[in-house]
């Protein structure tokens, strides 16, 4: 028996596709998907493989208590996929600069878009949230940082820092 734990919606659509091209069946009378699964158990979610032939899915708690022996793994496929994307996206910004493109940020704007958090034609941001696994954590560290030092450091620039990483924060758990 195998489980799976999957803690974004993201995670478990990547599994439901892995486990569907492997050919395992479920044994429930209704095929769990994106839509009822998910949204039974959220970031609990545990998928649970037996005999490598039938799927079921459960909540974390649930799976350990009634199968206190067996471990359960995270599933972070999708996260490798979004890593090897901006892996891809940097080699291509490399070799347009190699052929004389230039990737450049001529930008000024040290909040939204500072020139030095875009060197090689990746935004640092984009790469923090495919590889950090607790995104929300990161970014209310950072919002801490910028309005407890705004009155002795960059003054405004810190409060529009804060307030941009604010907003980030809320899209990102509104795409959830």
């Amino acid at each position: 028996m195998n489980l799976y734990h999957t803690e974004t919606q993201e995670e478990y659509n990547a599994l439901m596709a892995y486990v569907e091209k492997k050919g395992y069946e479920w044994n429930t009378k209704e095929k769990p998907t994106e839509y009822n699964c998910w949204n039974i158990f959220k970031n609990e979610t545990v998928i649970v493989i037996e005999y490598d032939i039938n799927l079921g899915f459960a909540s974390k708690e649930y799976c350990e208590r009634v199968y206190p022996d067996t471990p359960i793994k995270k599933y972070k496929a999708q996260q490798d996929k979004v890593a090897k994307c901006h892996d891809d996206a940097a080699n291509a910004m490399k070799a347009f600069s190699a052929g004389g493109v230039s990737v450049k940020n001529e930008n000024n704007d040290n909040v939204n878009n500072p020139a030095h958090y875009t060197a090689g034609g990746i935004e640092t941001l984009d790469y923090i949230k495919a590889k950090v696994k607790d995104y929300p954590s990161y970014v209310a560290g950072n919002i801490l940082k910028y309005v407890s030092r705004y009155e002795h450091k960059n003054g405004i620039e810190d409060l529009k820092k804060a307030q941009f990483y604010l907003n980030d924060l809320i899209e990102w758990m509104e795409s959830d």
